[in-house]
C-alpha cells in the first residue's frame, strides 16, 4: 500500500523520462534524477546547482529549493529511497540475494560464485571489480553502492531477467545501512580480522559491523561462516535458531564442509572436501591455502542452494581468478611476476607466507599502504622483512597522508631486510624487475587491478595508473 505522498510524487516522476537516480551530483547525466541526502560530513542540497547544470531533470530534496526544474520534498533520505523503490517496482523482491563480507576474501568468493551460477542460470556480481550484469560492465565508486545506485542496478538486473545478485558488502556499507532493505538468501563471513580502524576506531566496532550481515538474512536462510576463524562463535551465536548455518574450515572436523590433505603448488591446489558422509578430491586452480577458504566459502553457498557436493567440486575445478588476485606472469629473465590485491596486515601475512613456501629462488615484494591504513603500516612493513629477501616500498593511494610520513611507518619496525624506498609506484616496480633474476618471484601488491591512484584529497579525484600488471608486462626493462 502506498501513502498519498508516495503516490503523488510518483506521478510526477512517471511524468518525466526519469534515466536514473543519482546521489552524487558529479555522476548526474541528462535525464537523471538527483537525489539529495544531509550526510554527516557534506550536505548534497550544496550540489543541486551543478546536477542542474550537468542535466538533471528533477531533484528529490528534504527540503524547499529553488530551482527551474521538479523538485519533489521529501522528510528523509529513506522516504526517497522509500520513492525510488516504488518507482522501480521493488526490482529487489524479485532477486535471490547472496551477501559476502570479511577482511580478506569478499572478491574472491563474490566473483567465482558469480562465474559457476552463470552456467546454469542468470547471476549478476557488484563489488570491488564494479557491477557485471550479462554483458554489461559498470564501474563503481565503492566496493559497496549507495542504495539508490543499488536500485538502479537491481532495476537493470530486472530488465535482463536475473535470477542471482551476488554482492560484496563492506564493513562501511553494513555499518551505515546501505543495503539494508536487502534481504538476503545466503549470507557468508569469509574471516574477520584487522581493517579500516581509521572509521571503525576499535576493533569491536569494526567486528560488530561485519557482524551486522547476519541481521541481513531472510528467516530461514543461511548463514555461512569460517569454523576456524576466532570470531566463529560469536556469529554462530548471533544467528542461533533465526537463520539456518552451514559452516567450513580447513582440518576442522566439526566444520560441516571441511578440507582435507592440502597439497599446494603456484598453479593451483589439490584437496578432499568433506561433507557428512560424501567425499571428493578438487583440483582448484586458485593458489595458496587461503584460497582454499575461499574454495569452500562457494562450496558452501552451493550446498545451501542444493547442490550436490560432486557438482559444487567440479565447478570450482574451471574457474578463473579475478583480475588482479593472484594473476601470475612470466618475466623475459625468468623470474616471475605476481600481481594480487593483499592491501591490509591480515590479507599480506597469507600472502607473503604462501608465496615464500614457493619462490625457488628470492622473494622480492614491491608494495605500499594506503593513507587511512597508516595504522597497519608498521606491522605491514615488518610482515614484508621476515618473509621478503628485498623489500621494495612504493605508493599505494596516500590520500593526502605525505609519501614520506607513510615510509617511516612502513619501516619502523624492518630488520635489516634490503630495502628500497621509491615513491613511484611503475618506477619500483621497474627497478624490481632489473634488480629480479631468473627464478626470483616478484610480488607486487596492494592495487590488484586497479588503474588509478588517491593521492592529494582522499577519495575525492582518481588519479590515471597504467596498473601493476601492465608495468611488470612491459618490456623496456629486463
Amino acid at each position: 500500500m502506498r501513502s498519498p505522498a508516495i503516490s503523488a510524487h510518483l506521478e510526477l516522476l512517471e511524468s518525466l523520462n526519469v534515466n536514473q537516480f543519482k546521489t552524487n551530483s558529479s555522476e548526474v547525466t541528462q535525464g537523471d534524477v538527483f537525489i539529495c541526502r544531509q550526510g554527516n560530513s557534506v550536505d548534497s542540497h550544496e550540489f543541486a546547482e551543478e546536477a542542474l547544470v550537468r542535466g538533471a531533470s528533477a531533484l528529490i530534496a528534504n527540503r524547499t529549493m529553488n530551482l527551474p526544474i521538479p523538485v519533489i520534498i521529501t522528510e528523509s533520505y529513506y522516504q526517497s529511497l522509500a520513492l525510488v523503490k516504488a518507482f522501480y517496482r521493488h526490482p529487489h523482491l524479485r532477486l535471490k540475494h547472496v551477501g559476502v563480507t570479511g577482511t580478506n576474501g569478499k572478491t574472491t568468493v563474490s566473483d567465482c560464485l558469480n562465474q559457476i551460477l552463470n552456467r546454469s542460470c542468470r547471476s549478476a556480481y557488484i563489488g570491488t571489480l564494479g557491477a557485471k550484469i550479462a554483458d554489461l560492465s559498470i564501474p563503481l565508486e565503492n566496493t559497496t553502492p549507495d542504495g539508490a545506485t543499488l536500485l538502479n542496478l537491481f532495476n537493470e538486473m530486472g530488465k535482463l531477467s536475473i535470477d542471482f545478485n551476488i554482492m560484496e558488502l563492506s564493513s562501511h556499507a553494513l555499518s551505515q545501512d546501505r543495503a539494508g532493505f536487502v534481504s538476503l538468501q545466503v549470507g557468508v563471513i569469509t574471516n574477520i580480522g584487522h581493517d579500516h580502524l581509521d572509521y571503525h576506531k576499535t576493533k569491536d566496532s569494526y567486528v560488530q559491523a561485519k557482524l551486522q550481515l547476519i541481521d541481513r538474512i531472510k528467516p530461514q536462510g543461511t548463514l555461512v561462516v569460517n569454523l576456524n576463524d576466532p570470531h566463529a562463535d560469536a556469529a554462530i551465536a548471533r544467528a542461533a535458531q533465526r537463520v539456518n548455518m552451514l559452516t567450513f574450515a580447513i582440518e576442522n572436523s566439526h566444520a560441516d564442509l571441511n578440507a582435507t590433505q592440502l597439497v599446494s603448488t603456484l598453479q593451483g591446489t589439490r584437496f578432499d572436501l568433506v561433507f557428512g558422509q560424501d567425499r571428493m578430491t578438487v583440483n582448484s586452480p586458485m593458489p595458496f591455502d587461503y584460497n582454499v577458504e575461499n574454495v569452500l566459502a562457494i562450496v558452501a553457498v552451493l550446498l545451501s542452494m542444493g547442490w550436490t557436493l560432486e557438482a559444487a567440486g567440479k565447478a570450482i575445478e574451471s574457474l578463473k581468478m579475478p583480475d588482479g588476485r593472484a594473476q601470475f606472469i612470466e618475466l623475459s629473465n625468468g623470474a616471475t611476476g605476481l600481481v594480487d590485491y593483499a592491501h591490509n596486515s591480515d590479507g599480506l601475512r597469507s600472502l607473503l607466507k604462501n608465496v615464500r613456501a614457493h619462490a625457488a629462488n628470492r622473494l622480492v615484494v614491491v608494495m605500499g599502504v594506503t593513507g587511512d591504513r597508516i595504522r597497519q603500516a608498521s606491522a605491514m612493513g615488518e610482515i614484508c622483512s621476515k618473509y621478503a629477501d628485498l623489500v621494495i616500498f612504493t605508493s599505494d593511494n596516500p590520500m593526502g597522508t605525505e609519501q614520506n610520513v607513510l615510509f617511516r611507518a612502513l619501516t619502523s619496525l624492518i630488520n635489516d631486510t634490503p630495502r628500497f624506498e621509491i615513491s613511484d609506484r611503475a618506477e619500483a616496480i621497474k627497478l624490481a624487475k632489473q634488480l629480479s633474476e631468473r627464478g626470483d618471484l616478484i610480488v607486487v601488491c596492494g592495487k590488484g587491478n586497479e588503474t588509478f591512484q588517491y593521492f592529494n584529497d582522499g577519495k575525492g579525484k582518481k588519479h590515471r595508473y597504467i596498473g601493476d600488471l601492465a608495468v611488470l608486462q612491459h618490456s623496456e626493462v629486463v
